[in-house]
């Protein structure tokens, strides 16, 4: 019977490259907290900076919209304060009142956001449907060509002089990338 163990982290990641998510994240840097938007495919922010907290959306462009958006409202409030205390600008802003702007501008332009938990939640819930057809496949003999493909890629890349992954590591991956692709039809519909 297969083993189904797989890393989580793996499997989310997967998730939200299939659906293509961006993230709007807020940000404490050393001067204050700052929103920007992670597009799908990039990098992990800089060790340096501590992520407050961050929401996935379908779509960058809405991504880039709200946070420009919560950014606008966070100067604006910024401004107002320092004039009606008749000083310069402003404290930059807080986490609370960055998480605020955002999800005034989430609101105001329609844009549903997912916290990481939801998008896990969802992850988790499409690996485990997945797990469960190959767990029936395999009872009814259906994953010999799942076997065949471990086989030959065992044969390459050992042909090669790789290092070859154990089977259930395979699987792993194999079971992420079914993952990434039930996420990618999810975001046709």
């Amino acid at each position: 019977m297969i083993r189904m163990e797989h890393d989580e982290s793996g499997l989310v990641a997967a998730y939200r490259e299939g659906l293509g998510l961006a993230a709007v994240a807020i940000v404490c840097g050393p001067a204050a907290a700052r929103i920007i938007v992670v597009a799908p495919g990039d990098a992990a922010l800089d060790a340096a900076e501590n992520v407050a907290a961050r929401w996935w959306c379908r779509h960058a462009a809405d991504a880039a919209r709200l946070a420009a958006a919560a950014r606008r409202s966070l100067r604006r409030e910024s401004n107002d304060a320092a004039i009606t205390a008749g000083g310069g600008r402003g404290d930059d802003s807080s986490p609370s009142r960055a998480r605020a702007a955002l999800l005034t501008a989430a609101q105001k332009f329609n844009v549903a956001l997912q916290s990481d938990q939801e998008i896990a939640a969802d992850a988790i819930n499409v690996a485990a449907r997945i797990e469960a057809e190959m767990r029936k496949q395999q009872q009814c003999g259906g994953l010999k060509s799942v076997n065949k493909a471990y086989r030959a890629y065992r044969l390459d890349a050992g042909g090669r002089g790789e290092r070859v992954l154990r089977y259930d590591q395979w699987m792993s991956r194999y079971v992420e990338n079914l993952v990434r692709q039930a996420a990618c039809a999810l975001r046709q519909i």
